[in-house]
């Protein structure tokens, strides 16, 4: 007959395997993975970029326009190149004569550098489709020169503007009684200065 009670050796071990058992685990339930959202890259901020202005030199090119108008409010550019200018000089100063030089002139150059015997002009022709501009210039020419760098596209001021040939060739000669005037004013200024300064001795 078995022994009730069994060995005790044998409960021992029972007990054992009992205490080295792994505890149940407790069942995770799967969470749905969310949806990974990318992440926007982050934005470097960059310099705001200047414009560079470039600073053209006054009067050195063209300013503003390929064709010539009166503009009085801007004054002529000076261009890189000098352009051709003819030389004519009339000593009478009749109609006819500034007529017939100014026409053959205006063959070889649209810069005329006109001479008469109460003074000097400088006459420009520019010629925007079928309309013909002229400019005069009524004063001082002693650096000739200069007139053929002047840039008209820039600005006209300083010029007088005519539409007509004609209108040219009338103003150099009523201007003959002006500048006579201009001179006798002068005289007399320079007389009433001596006077004050020299009495009526001065030479």
């Amino acid at each position: 007959m078995a022994k009730k009670g069994g060995n005790p050796k044998d409960k021992a071990q029972k007990g054992k395997s009992k205490a080295k058992s792994p505890q149940e685990k407790p069942i995770e339930i799967p969470l749905e993975k969310e949806e990974s959202i990318p992440e926007e890259p982050k934005k470097v901020e960059e310099e705001p970029v200047v414009p560079k202005i470039e600073i053209e030199e006054p009067c050195v090119v063209n300013c503003s326009q390929e064709t010539v108008t009166y503009r009085p409010n801007s004054y002529p550019g000076l261009l890189k190149h000098p352009k051709t200018m003819s030389v004519v000089g009339s000593e009478c100063g009749s109609y006819d004569s500034l007529c017939k030089l100014i026409h053959a002139a205006f063959r070889c150059a649209d810069r005329i550098y006109l001479m008469v015997p109460w003074g000097n002009y400088v006459i420009f022709r520019w010629q925007n489709f079928s309309k013909i501009n002229y400019f005069i210039f009524d004063g001082c020419t002693c650096n000739v020169n200069r007139f053929r760098y002047m840039d008209l596209t820039c600005g006209t001021a300083g010029l007088l503007y005519f539409e007509e040939m004609h209108k040219v060739i009338n103003y150099v000669i009523m201007s003959r009684q002006r500048r006579e005037e201009i001179k006798r004013l002068k005289r007399c200024i320079i007389d009433d200065v001596c006077k004050e300064m020299y009495g009526d001795q001065h030479i």
